[in-house]
């Protein structure tokens, strides 16, 4: 299994749909979309 090291999360307003679309949190009833923030992942056995 793979663990994460830190807990950082990015938060934004909207996203970019794979289309060119923008999709605003409030669109979806959010008041934004959470993320986690990429980091290198560590082996655990």
């Amino acid at each position: 299994m793979k663990k994460r090291k830190d807990n950082n999360l990015i938060f934004t307003a909207y996203i970019t749909l794979k289309d060119g679309r923008r999709l605003y949190a409030h669109q979806v009833g959010k008041k934004a979309f959470c993320f986690p923030k990429r980091r290198k992942l560590e082996n655990v056995d």
